[in-house]
């Protein structure tokens, strides 16, 4: 009682300033993020913008964008597609690793909605679940039955549970650097103060392209910066990010995944560090880690002919 009454008690005014402060200040950098969101992102509708590879198909009732290589045509080899991660587009795939499985599989990369150019429906519950139900709309509107799914970062997770919870659709997996639960330490700072209202409005309002990264082709963030053009980009992050990851359901579906799955983790990733992967791994029946030295999240990037060589590898069984 004593430390509450000359120590504890005076400071409650002060504290009480603070939190108002705190929270007013919170509310005007949600108001000034949601302005530059606005100005940032003046280009709406689903039309294609020239020069971006594939077509616009109905999954599900909404328009998604999709790439095949070669386009519609199947080579006879078992169907590989592919989904990017957070941020990404189909040409996440495009430029490095579709063309070389091209030859001998019908590849086919698509855009998750309200990412690269699919659409970004008004009040979207963007997250786990929603994308799981596309995963599936896009291989039924294909007329896939089964498929390999390929998938990055935050795809594999989408993909871990349509394998899951959808067995029958699909036939192998690969989890390339897949977004696996991580203590709160572990998680990057970018994507905790993303999670902060206000804070993230802010972020992504002043940002053409997500993330920027060394490495890659100028076509890559032209492609990159078209996409976050598209109005309502940035909700589908920020959405997905405080209401979309449903991490009990991701390890309930690593649980009954009943296809050979194979990961592939970078030894040096700083987004989803290799000993979460190796952490989690075992939770999936009988799945195969391949561990690539030097290498950090961005795999396709880092080592595109590797990975495209193991994937080619794992989906024939060698």
């Amino acid at each position: 009682m004593a430390i509450w009454r000359h120590l504890l008690r005076p400071l409650l005014p002060w504290l009480a300033r603070f939190a108002v402060a705190a929270l007013l200040s919170l509310g005007v950098l949600w108001l000034a993020g949601t302005l530059l969101i606005r100005r940032a992102e003046p280009m709406d509708g689903t039309a294609l913008p020239d020069g971006v590879a594939g077509r616009m198909i109905a999954a599900g009732g909404r328009q998604v964008h999709v790439v095949e290589a070669p386009e519609g045509v199947s080579n006879g080899g078992e169907p590989i597609v592919f989904i990017h991660g957070f941020a990404g587009s189909t040409f996440d795939w495009e430029e490095r690793v579709m063309p070389a499985l091209a030859t001998s599989h019908r590849v086919i990369a698509f855009d998750l909605l309200g990412m690269g150019f699919s659409e970004r429906p008004e009040g979207f519950a963007y997250g786990f679940d929603a994308w799981r139900r596309q995963v599936v709309d896009v291989l039924d509107a294909l007329g896939l039955a089964r498929a390999t799914i390929v998938a990055h970062s935050l795809g594999g997770a989408v993909a871990s549970i349509v394998a899951g919870e959808h067995p029958d659709r699909v036939a192998k997996l690969v989890l390339v650097a897949p977004v696996v639960p991580l203590e709160q330490d572990e998680r990057p700072w970018f994507f905790k103060m993303l999670e902060i209202p206000g804070i993230g409005e802010m972020m992504l309002g002043t940002t053409d392209h997500l993330p920027t990264l060394p490495g890659f082709s100028d076509a890559y963030h032209a492609r990159a910066h078209a996409a976050f053009e598209r109005r309502g980009t940035r909700d589908a992050l920020l959405t997905y990010l405080r209401r979309g990851r449903e991490l009990p359901r991701l390890v309930a579906a690593y649980r009954t995944i009943e296809a050979p799955t194979l990961v592939v983790a970078g030894m040096v990733d700083d987004t989803v560090p290799y000993p979460a992967i190796r952490r989690w791994a075992p939770a999936i029946h009988d799945a195969l880690v391949l561990p690539l030295e030097d290498t950090g999240h961005w795999v396709m990037r880092d080592q595109p002919r590797q990975l495209a060589s193991a994937i080619d590898d794992f989906v024939a069984g060698r």
